[in-house]
């Protein structure tokens, strides 16, 4: 399978807006807290000591997982500590199903998309000068013959209902920017989950109506965004995103937040690429 280069056609004089999957699922759900976290670069410190470890133990699990793909020894890193152990142990006892192909990890994909093009043709686009680029980084990437496999590393207590894992913007992007930047088909396209504490696998197969109803929507998303003049607040003030939102003080929604009380992806959005 022979991947086409990406052409490059910015100019230093245009914006340019690195949109990924983070950027999607918040502006779904809350057009202020994109305003906050991606156009005014807020962040809070990290009140919740335990959440910030359990971070960085993910970020461990991501190290090692990579390192142990490339052939290198993983003893020493999991040795640190005895949940990635029991993680690695999970993986070469339940493995999650992978096909046969050249392995990429930590791999990062583009896609430019001139913010011209996205115009509406009823309106005034001199205002839409710039590109975005789409971006997605690949926990791994397995390029096979005929068949392309995303799998991505979860470290959540419980694994994510495969509805759930679908309607994420990780999954819509990324097997959608893989298919918009190789010659597979869709259908020979598929995205694994692996969750590290139940070693459970969620399978999701790609299709054309799936990549066609992807690329209208992140037209339409990308749109919004290049067009948008106001970032309102959510009307339900009492609204879950609001609950679990680092911002929400700056909203005058309750107490201001300082501990995060769950772990799982239906609560709390997946920290941005």
């Amino acid at each position: 399978m022979v991947l086409q280069e990406r052409k490059s056609a910015m100019t230093a004089i245009y914006p340019i807006t690195s949109i990924s999957q983070g950027n999607l699922n918040i502006w779904e759900t809350c057009r202020r807290k994109y305003q906050y976290k991606f156009l005014e670069v807020l962040s809070l410190p990290e009140a919740d000591l335990d959440r910030k470890k359990k971070l960085q133990l993910g970020s461990e699990f991501h190290l090692l997982m990579q390192q142990q793909q490339l052939g290198l020894d993983v003893s020493d890193l999991a040795s640190s500590d005895e949940r990635l152990q029991t993680w690695l142990a999970a993986f070469k006892d339940h493995p999650p199903v992978m096909i046969e192909g050249d392995r990429l990890c930590e791999h990062r994909r583009t896609l430019e998309i001139s913010q011209e093009f996205l115009s509406d043709h009823h309106q005034n686009s001199d205002h839409l000068q710039g590109y975005f680029v789409l971006t997605a980084i690949y926990d791994l990437l397995i390029l096979g013959d005929r068949q392309a496999q995303i799998l991505d590393w979860k470290t959540h207590q419980v694994a994510i209902a495969k509805d759930t894992l679908i309607a994420n913007w990780q999954t819509q992007l990324y097997l959608y920017l893989l298919a918009k930047t190789t010659n597979y088909a869709p259908e020979q396209l598929s995205m694994t989950y692996w969750f590290a504490n139940t070693a459970e696998s969620v399978v999701i197969n790609y299709s054309q109506t799936d990549y066609e109803r992807t690329g209208k929507k992140i037209q339409g998303i990308l749109r919004e965004i290049a067009q948008a003049q106001e970032y309102p607040t959510l009307k339900d003030v009492h609204s879950s995103d609001c609950k679990y939102c680092e911002f929400r003080d700056r909203c005058d929604r309750g107490e201001m937040l300082t501990k995060f009380t769950s772990n799982n992806l239906e609560d709390i959005p997946e920290i941005a690429i």
